[in-house]
């Protein structure tokens, strides 16, 4: 089985360079590691019973279509949003301490809980608006109010930073940006189009849109990522998108990935 460890498969951010000379891929042609099933879950944002349930339809269809190697991929964003913040965090902790050949990529909105907790004046609004607030509820924290004073937020932050168990922020201080496989690079968000992958910041790898999503052309590798809510998974030419707003829609969504063949498997009715 593959490791979630295995340093050769992360990319690191050096100082930037511009991109000469690229060899390019398209979706369609790239391919997964030789004898190896990629299984890639987009935004979870705090529905656990939709996290649950997807790992639950990976194991009948890994039941159903046995394969030598697997390995199910988090694109981050646990937090935030949907009811359970907490319990995601906790489930997700569990699972990848018995299941080897799993990986957990850190979101923007995990990034954003660190930014707040930091700076809980300046970030206050933005975490509060961006579903920060059910992120508190979950940890039994009740949200100071938006129009609050810099007191308020203070003790807010104090509150909930004393809630959260030290094994959560251990576990998402630790998450990587990126995790390479084959011909596809998985991320939060997206890369800067004119940088070589082993150049991108974490910034952008978690929060990257504009460039990323209207670049037209094919990349050193097939972008696999979240982020951007859809009704449905997208398939471009240079990347793939399972985002499908979770915690409004109730669908979670996970792209399988086989030789140079893809299917999306999801919690609405098994598969898209």
């Amino acid at each position: 089985m593959l490791s979630r460890n295995d340093p050769q498969k992360m990319f690191r951010r050096d100082p930037n360079t511009e991109i000469t000379n690229m060899t390019t891929i398209r979706t369609g042609e790239a391919r997964a590691p030789k004898d190896t099933r990629l299984y890639a879950i987009g935004d979870v944002h705090g529905c656990l019973d939709e996290l649950k349930a997807l790992h639950t339809i990976i194991a009948d269809d890994l039941n159903l279509r046995p394969v030598a190697n697997h390995q199910i991929i988090h694109l981050g964003d646990y937090v935030d949003r949907g009811p359970d913040s907490k319990g995601c965090i906790q489930y997700l902790i569990e699972t990848m301490e018995s299941v080897p050949n799993m990986v957990s990529l850190k979101g923007n909105h995990e990034d954003k809980l660190f930014s707040f907790l930091n700076d809980p004046i300046e970030k206050a609004y933005s975490f509060l608006t961006y579903g920060g607030g059910s992120l508190s509820r979950s940890y039994g924290v009740e949200p100071a109010k938006l129009d609050g004073s810099e007191k308020d937020m203070i003790a807010f932050r104090d509150r909930l930073q004393s809630a959260i168990p030290s094994e959560h922020f251990s576990f998402m201080r630790s998450l990587p940006t990126s995790y390479g496989a084959g011909d596809y690079l998985f991320v939060h968000a997206g890369v800067r189009p004119d940088l070589a992958l082993e150049n991108q910041s974490d910034h952008d790898l978690m929060w990257i849109r504009t460039d990323f999503l209207d670049h037209p052309d094919p990349l050193a590798k097939v972008i696999v990522h979240g982020h951007t809510p859809h009704e449905e998974p997208e398939f471009k030419i240079n990347r793939i998108n399972v985002d499908t707003l979770a915690y409004a829609t109730g669908i979670l969504t996970c792209v399988v990935l086989e030789k140079d063949k893809h299917l999306f498997l999801s919690t609405r009715a098994g598969c898209f």
